[in-house]
């Protein structure tokens, strides 16, 4: 049987973790010296979160499913940023973690949520 009360909790924690990730980034690019590319880099890799909001929140379990290839580019450029990148290396690093952990949330929701046979 599924516990409802930690799905519920699942949902919060990715959706707040969607918010950290989004701040840390934007906190990120402008603490660097914000211009037009951090502008487009920023809406590529946040719009499709943005997106997929509202049917996170309702819990349709494809959307986590393609959420967590979402958050393949937030890893792509945190972990170049943190190699390539010495001055920005501890924003890219929090944004790495808090990009694994929510990939983590996803794949721990989707597994929780399966229908057992």
């Amino acid at each position: 049987m599924i516990d409802t009360t930690w799905i519920a909790r699942a949902r919060i924690a990715v959706v707040s973790t969607i918010g950290i990730l989004i701040a840390a980034l934007v906190t990120w690019r402008v603490q660097t010296g914000f211009s037009m590319a951090d502008a487009v880099l920023i809406a590529v890799l946040t719009l499709p979160l943005l997106i997929a909001l509202p049917r996170l929140l309702a819990g349709h379990r494809r959307t986590y499913a393609w959420m967590s290839l979402a958050v393949a580019p937030f890893l792509v450029v945190a972990i170049t940023e943190a190699v390539a990148n010495p001055v920005g290396r501890a924003w890219a690093g929090l944004c790495l973690v808090v990009a694994f952990l929510l990939f983590v949330l996803l794949i721990a929701y989707l597994r929780v949520t399966r229908e057992r046979a």
